[in-house]
């Protein structure tokens, strides 16, 4: 399977959209919502293609009010998941405006998302109590830049 990750044009913003509401179910966004996505200056939008077909989608911005990059949303197509996909498009979003911490909201049952981020070094940082329409809890995991491989002494 040849997998490219791309900078997502109009034309994916339909399948990114169905992909959500697939993904995401009740705390999918609105059609709305993704035309502001892609629509928005700023936004870092990238689509993953698996042998040629649509197989996931990724936002991010800047948040500056934190000083770090917010990843918006981060989804693959069930019949292309486990095999990479998320992580090269998590890869692509931390790399979107050069070195910077970066942070996300994931729901608390989401187990292979959050396998996914902590593979990728990301930490948990806080949680928001019944921040899903579902009534789950949204973890925030963050990753500094530069990472922290050190060892403190005292």
């Amino acid at each position: 399977m040849c997998v490219v990750i791309r900078k997502s044009v109009l034309s994916d913003l339909d399948p990114a959209w169905k992909l959500d509401r697939k993904a995401f179910k009740e705390d999918s966004w609105t059609l709305l919502d993704y035309i502001g996505v892609f629509s928005t200056p700023g936004v870092r939008r990238f689509t993953a293609l698996a042998d040629g077909q649509f197989a996931g989608f990724a936002a991010s911005e800047r948040d500056r009010e934190e000083n770090a990059v917010c990843l918006l949303t981060l989804a693959v197509c069930p019949e292309f998941r486990r095999r990479g996909i998320g992580g090269m498009l998590l890869k692509h979003i931390e790399e979107a405006f050069g070195p910077s911490d970066v942070y996300l909201y994931v729901d608390d049952a989401n187990e292979t998302a959050i396998r996914l981020y902590e593979k990728a070094g990301y930490k948990h940082t806080g949680m928001i109590p019944a921040y899903y329409m579902n009534g789950h809890d949204a973890l925030i995991m963050e990753k500094r830049y530069p990472p922290n491989n050190s060892c403190e002494s005292d």
